[in-house]
């Protein structure tokens, strides 16, 4: 461990495929996520899910930069879930993966849970987190200090949603999931939220939005995602969010409030701040039809109170001081196709390469998490 000190901001968990249906409440059994070995006559893993078309639970899960692109190209057509780390589920294997990529500590998103943001049954929902998050608080609780989980929290009824918020504030885990863009009839802006954001600022646990939780979903076809469009979707998808956030004055009333963009890359951070300061400027909310007043400037909460994480973004951190080194966290994104794991360590020299560059490179890779989610410092003495 003396050489592992970065701190991954987006890691992620590979949920065991019988977790829903061994573990939900027995009305809801029949209704739980589970996995079929066939989808018309194809074999493979299929995430079955209510309301969507099942889901190739091969695509994304490559295991990182230990595959050739040749052999990740193969495995996206042939590997199945099972194929991925078994750090995934593992705690104890998920640490020795760590040390061999230079990692200390990890903050933990979800994989199957994603698409269960889409479930359109709200009690069926809350009864999928429930389950995900009693499982991720026993997963964390091999090693608290080094394993920071996210909780999956619905917001159909956010007080619901800021009681479940609490149960997991008090079972150790660290910060919560959220829709990446809510429902069209639920938008951000709504009073509605107020009770769950006034409890995540109490209880100091930060909201991330990451993709595909948004309810602008992409495309499928026969299981697979539309990889082009998506990008280009979630990109809009957070950057509007975000700035309903701020421009409806939720940072306004609620300070000290967290928020983070989770897995979008960062090099869109400085066109977006400039376009939304000269849109929406001090004291101006009203003008989009939004009732707190702002005090401040869009860039001025976005400094205070908004991150954002990447995995591989090399333009991107190039923009770092115009978007705020404060606000910029590096993520591994372990055991996921996107995966710098095991080679992270090249990643960052690359990215950070100079004297003059490594105080930059500490807080992005380790201080901010560590000031954000109250990890220990790993910094060797």
């Amino acid at each position: 461990m003396a050489d592992a000190w970065y701190i991954s901001s987006d890691s992620h968990m590979s949920e065991p495929l019988d977790l829903w249906t061994t573990r939900m409440d027995a009305k809801f059994r029949d209704r739980a996520p589970h996995v079929e070995d066939e989808y018309n006559g194809v074999q493979g893993a299929w995430w079955v899910y209510e309301g969507y078309q099942p889901h190739d639970l091969a695509v994304g899960i490559a295991g990182g930069q230990s595959r050739t692109a040749e052999e990740k190209v193969e495995f996206m057509k042939t590997g199945g879930y099972a194929d991925a780390r078994p750090g995934g589920w593992d705690p104890a294997e998920r640490l020795k993966d760590m040390a061999v990529d230079g990692v200390a500590a990890e903050v933990l998103y979800t994989t199957l849970g994603f698409r269960l943001f889409w479930l359109l049954d709200p009690a069926l929902q809350r009864e999928c987190f429930r389950v995900y998050n009693d499982w991720l608080a026993e997963y964390c609780s091999y090693a608290p200090d080094r394993l920071k989980g996210l909780a999956l929290i619905s917001l159909y009824d956010p007080k619901l949603g800021a009681e479940e918020l609490e149960r997991c504030a008090k079972m150790g885990l660290s910060g919560a999931m959220i829709w990446a863009s809510p429902p069209e009839d639920q938008p951000y802006h709504l009073d509605m939220y107020d009770v769950f954001w006034s409890k995540a600022e109490e209880l100091g646990m930060p909201l991330s939005l990451h993709p595909p939780t948004g309810m602008e979903r992409p495309r499928y076809e026969f299981g697979r995602e539309n990889r082009v469009l998506r990008p280009i979707i979630a990109a809009h998808e957070v950057q509007k969010s975000i700035a309903v956030i701020i421009a409806s004055g939720v940072l306004e009333r609620f300070p000290t409030l967290n928020v983070i963009s989770a897995e979008y890359g960062v090099g869109w951070v400085p066109f977006w701040l400039g376009r939304i300061n000269g849109t929406v400027g001090t004291g101006s909310s009203r003008r989009g039809g939004f009732s707190t007043p702002l005090s401040m400037k869009p860039t001025e909460y976005f400094a205070r109170q908004v991150y954002v994480t990447y995995i591989d973004d090399e333009v991107g951190i190039q923009y770092r001081k115009d978007i705020g080194v404060d606000r910029v966290m590096w993520s591994s994104d372990y055991p996921h196709a996107a995966s710098t794991w095991p080679k992270s360590r090249e990643f960052i020299e690359r990215d950070f390469a100079g004297p003059e560059a490594q105080e930059d490179m500490r807080k992005i890779v380790h201080d901010n998490c560590v000031a954000l989610y109250g990890f220990p410092s790993y910094l060797p003495d």
